[in-house]
């Protein structure tokens, strides 16, 4: 499907013009939260794009109602990238840390990247994250054994590669911090 130019600006305007709820999204997961929360449940945010690329509006608005449904809202993934990646939520007035986000790798291949899947373990229980595994296949290798079948190795699990004690906002923005101010770290967190 191709937009013509004018439908294409008649949509950058709409988007300008409704940057605080485009589509009325914002007020549709704030009514499917306040659902889980009366009926304590949980909720697992799984979005395209990470809210940190969004518009300012949108992203603020989100923002808030992550850390309202900080309880209810156990973990966020997100993809667009194709890049591994994770950042931390922080609550708007205080230094707490209240939502772990990773933006996982991508199947496909583009860009130079090799493919890759994530594995997440949960706890049953309280339904947060407690060990996320990245497996990746090397398609360099891949490709000079067409004969053989591709191989998926396991890249890192963050429990163990990294040295967590556990996936807490809180060990998140520690394991953020580690990799800031080690360069060998972030080297292999970045693959």
């Amino acid at each position: 499907i191709s937009l013509n130019t004018q439908a294409c600006n008649d949509l950058n305007w709409w988007l300008l013009d409704n940057r605080q709820d485009p589509g009325q999204q914002i007020e549709w997961l704030e009514n499917e939260l306040a659902g889980l929360e009366e009926q304590g449940g949980f909720a697992y945010m799984i979005a395209h794009i990470p809210v940190s690329s969004c518009l300012h509006q949108f992203g603020v608005r989100y923002h808030a109602l992550m850390e309202r449904y900080q309880h209810v809202v156990r973990f966020s993934s997100f993809g667009h990238s194709h890049n591994e990646n994770f950042f931390v939520t922080k609550a708007f007035n205080s230094s707490d840390m209240i939502g772990v986000n990773l933006i996982t790798g991508s199947g496909t291949s583009g860009g130079n990247r090799n493919p890759a899947f994530t594995v997440i373990d949960w706890d049953k229980e309280f339904m947060v994250p407690i060990n996320i595994h990245t497996h990746f296949m090397n398609l360099t290798e891949a490709n000079a054994n067409p004969s053989q079948d591709p191989t998926w190795k396991v890249l890192h699990d963050f429990k163990s590669s990294y040295n967590l004690t556990d996936l807490s906002p809180e060990s998140m923005r520690d394991f953020a911090n580690r990799m800031y101010n080690d360069a060998d770290l972030a080297s292999e967190f970045e693959w």
